[in-house]
């Protein structure tokens, strides 16, 4: 698969979408709902050096750069990076870094506390090449946030019809030009060389392929911690 054609359809789509202030404001005064958020979330603290890989539109970054005051760094190949840098200038949001690159061609001396991707290396067609990237720019004890889409969450979709809560999350669904998923077996053994810590959606980080099977609005999305 041509890495073009994946950047122009998400610049095409911007996602995971627009946001505005309120929207991060919303998760400031009630609290963070989205059980991904969430767990990034309870993953995250003052004074540290964070990656974004694949940050889309930007609502991840911005959202924890308002947050916690740590040195944000969010990376897209896409269009969308734009959409994010202009939110941030416009809301006073300056401790992030917004680069537009390809990955695989990001150079950098910098390690990192925490690398969050989420929803992203199942795009990769050489994800292999990104995921050892990824581990080499984290710092020792350095903590990876990686969520993935399940084979199972794919399952029912050929049977029933499903509601997508947006026209952006459906295209990103069902028209994507690439897309992998891998098993809660394959995510431990591709990460076999970090300290697996814990999963989301599961059952005591256990039984995810079980709860992907009914998380198929998200590919049965995971997010997988790993400490290196």
């Amino acid at each position: 698969m041509n890495s073009e054609v994946i950047k122009n359809f998400y610049s095409e789509l911007g996602f995971p979408g627009p946001y505005v202030w309120e929207d991060i404001q919303f998760y400031e005064q009630e609290g963070i709902h989205n059980i991904y958020l969430r767990e990034i979330d309870q993953h995250l603290q003052d004074g540290t050096d964070i990656l974004d890989v694949g940050c889309g539109t930007g609502l991840v970054s911005n959202l924890f750069a308002s947050r916690y005051n740590s040195n944000f760094t969010a990376l897209d190949f896409s269009n969308s990076v734009d959409y994010a840098r202009k939110f941030a200038k416009t809301n006073n949001i300056d401790n992030v870094k917004w680069i537009k690159q390809d990955f695989l061609k990001f150079n950098t001396k910098q390690k990192y506390d925490t690398i969050i991707c989420c929803g992203v290396l199942h795009h990769i067609p050489n994800y292999k090449e990104a995921l050892e990237k990824i581990k080499y720019l984290l710092k020792p004890s350095g903590q990876l946030l990686l969520a993935l889409y399940n084979p199972w969450g794919k399952f029912l979709k050929r049977y029933f019809t499903i509601q997508y809560h947006s026209p952006i999350l459906f295209k990103d669904q069902e028209l994507n030009p690439f897309e992998l998923s891998f098993t809660y077996k394959q995510t431990l053994q591709m990460c076999s060389d970090l300290q697996f810590e814990a999963v989301v959606p599961s059952c005591r980080n256990r039984f995810v392929d079980l709860h992907a099977l009914f998380n198929n609005q998200n590919g049965g999305l995971a997010l997988y911690v790993f400490r290196k």
